[in-house]
């Protein structure tokens, strides 16, 4: 008899528990010794020769330094962060089991949902900051279940600190971590809770600079990448170099021409295809003057058209397309850093990449695909006012989270990189989840919670409709259909290394081919080569009024090769002694948009504000609509 009161008590709680340390096993096992990148290497690296930059995030290195003493290269970064993914989703379960039985289980099959699945065993920032709010979400969570006393102060403290934490791995998540601040300190009571969130985070910048003194840290100063990023764009749109300090002719034509990528600022950092801006800036001492900061502030007020149509055009990629979405790059390799997840591959590593290769995972983690499930949770916690449980207040603080951080990367962002919204795929399949597991809480608890205040719900329903309509409504770009010809003369043998326009190597070299008959690739050398004389090499293009980069390989068996686009041709000789590389410009045709605007009208940004004051409305009318009728049903209904 003792046994099973306690089985029935205690069992789904010892269930979660294994359930979640079966996740752990599975994921470190398949992982092992982790996922490292270009960037991640290289923090690896300048940790070894003792070398701290906050280019990435200072705390995240220092993390990093202590797990070193127990677990070596990249392993203890993959092990602190599923521990506190997966102890974080065991304990919302074994809450949420107690509120609802066995369904509170479902919470940790979410890291195997799309999208969720792609970087548990990746090394960088973004899995670090959803695993750290994971983790202050459950501590707040526990927190405002426990009766009044000392374990609801600590909990409380420990959801706190872990949000300070989360603003020291990525600072740009400082808004949405308002939500889990005033749902952590939600029991002090309206005034005191906007206090005490007030101070922790006017504490987070004081121990960011505490941090930053204390550990001798070197200022890189990333944020100006997005002032460049945006005096880039705007020099694309206004068909002059607009940024500041000294640049010759042909630098100026280039940055018009060939240096905006939507995508990303990448092209114009150090390592992009443009680095000459990178370098300029630093060699000139703008890169972190307040002339760059004044002459962005200028251009960005006079340009609002040119902004609106550039950050609307980064976002929409980060929503539909972005890059990045797995990120199983082979790592380089150094003396001091040889870690690298290598064939042949165990069986869960291979289960593991195929399902992130698969079409289904692809499909199904882009972030317009959180967007919706967010949206969905909401309409759902406020038709039929599920807000007034305690599961459904969580759901709602941990949605708005991951709403508001998503909102976030619309003014800002510098480059589509699906890892940046990570956090909005947890926070979107949780608040589901919690929004599901409040319905049945609902029917089986007569006992709710307050109702949502009507500042609180104009808040949610105006995030919710401006994320809605800006991942579906944001302006494309006007783009140019260009179509590119190498075609070899008086029987040469051609070699085209590269045709592509401005967008990163690493995309891959060859752009949009069509027509490859009569050519050979070859895997090797990463190069085609052309079997048959007159046979055209075709590459179609649909690209922003830029010029398109062709390499063809001068060598000893070479002659006459010819390059089109449209009405320009241009025919080289690339007999030489020796291998060696030609770079061919094309320049952008004559066209509309060569003299006409590239950027969004008036009617673009007005339309988006209509459409979001109209789904606003609709539902701000949806949430009242819920709160009459839990008002006409009563505690009959749950309500």
């Amino acid at each position: 008899m003792q046994f099973g009161f306690y089985f029935r008590e205690h069992g789904l709680a010892w269930l979660a528990g294994l359930l979640a340390v079966a996740g752990f096993v599975f994921v470190i096992h398949a992982s092992y010794p982790g996922y490292l990148y270009e960037d991640t290497w290289l923090q690896l690296n300048n940790l070894f020769h003792g070398k701290i930059q906050d280019w990435n995030s200072a705390f995240v290195i220092l993390v990093w330094s202590g797990l070193l003493k127990f677990f070596p290269g990249p392993v203890g970064f993959i092990v602190l962060d599923n521990v506190l993914l997966w102890g974080a989703l065991a304990l919302i379960a074994v809450s949420a089991t107690r509120r609802v039985g066995w369904p509170g289980l479902v919470v940790l099959a979410l890291p195997f949902l799309p999208g969720l699945f792609n970087f548990l065993g990746h090394v960088h920032r973004d899995t670090m900051l959803a695993a750290w709010l994971l983790a202050a979400f459950a501590c707040a969570f526990w927190g405002n279940r426990a009766e009044p006393g000392r374990s609801r102060v600590v909990w409380q403290v420990l959801a706190n600190v872990l949000a300070v934490g989360a603003f020291l791995i990525r600072e740009n998540a400082v808004f949405g971590l308002v939500p889990l601040l005033l749902y952590a300190n939600m029991r002090l009571m309206w005034r005191r809770n906007l206090l005490a969130s007030a101070v922790v985070l006017i504490m987070m910048p004081l121990t960011q600079i505490a941090q930053n003194h204390a550990f001798d840290v070197e200022r890189m100063h990333a944020g100006n990448s997005i002032k460049v990023f945006h005096l880039v764009a705007l020099s694309y749109f206004e068909g002059r170099n607009l940024l500041p300090g000294e640049w010759t002719a042909e630098e100026s034509r280039e940055i018009v021409e060939s240096c905006y990528l939507p995508m990303q600022w990448d092209t114009a950092a150090y390592w992009g295809g443009c680095n000459f801006i990178h370098r300029g800036l630093y060699s000139q001492n703008v890169w972190n003057s307040t002339e760059l900061t004044r002459v962005w502030l200028k251009e960005v007020v006079t340009h609002p058209l040119e902004l609106y149509s550039t950050i609307a055009a980064t976002f929409k990629l980060s929503m539909h397309n972005p890059n990045s979405r797995t990120m199983l790059y082979p790592p380089p390799k150094s003396d001091l850093v040889n870690w690298a997840v290598e064939p042949p591959l165990r069986e869960s590593t291979q289960f593991f990449q195929d399902y992130m290769n698969s079409e289904f995972n692809d499909t199904y983690s882009r972030p317009r695909v959180f967007v919706v499930v967010s949206a969905l949770a909401m309409m759902l916690l406020f038709a039929l006012r599920l807000s007034t449980t305690r599961l459904g207040w969580f759901a709602l603080a941990v949605l708005m989270s991951g709403m508001i951080y998503l909102f976030t990367y619309f003014p800002v962002n510098v480059s589509a990189e699906y890892r940046y919204f990570y956090w909005s795929g947890f926070a979107a399949w949780l608040g589901l989840a919690l929004t599901l597991l409040a319905w049945l809480e609902r029917r089986m608890v007569e006992h709710g919670g307050p109702s949502l205040s009507v500042l609180v719900r104009l808040g949610a329903c105006a995030v919710t409709a401006a994320v809605v309509v800006l991942t579906f409504a944001a302006f494309n770009l006007p783009l140019e259909q260009r179509v590119v010809t190498v075609t070899p003369l008086e029987g040469s043998n051609a070699v085209t290394q590269l045709v592509h326009s401005t967008r990163p190597a690493w995309m891959g070299k060859y752009q949009g081919l069509t027509e490859t008959s009569g050519w050979r690739y070859t895997q090797k050398e990463d190069w085609w080569v052309a079997d048959e004389p007159g046979s055209a090499l075709t590459a179609s293009f649909e690209i922003l009024h830029q010029s398109i980069r062709v390499i063809v390989i001068a060598h000893p068996e070479g002659g006459k090769v010819r390059i089109s686009d449209g009405a320009w041709t241009q025919e080289i000789n690339t007999r030489a002694d020796e291998a060696k590389e030609l770079f061919i410009e094309i320049p952008p045709p004559e066209g509309k948009l060569a003299t006409g605007r590239r950027h969004a009208s008036w009617l673009y940004p007005a339309r988006t504000t209509l459409w979001t004051g109209m789904l606003m409305a609709v539902l701000f009318w949806l949430s009242g609509r819920g709160r009459r009728q839990c008002k006409h049903a009563g505690a009959a209904a749950g309500c």
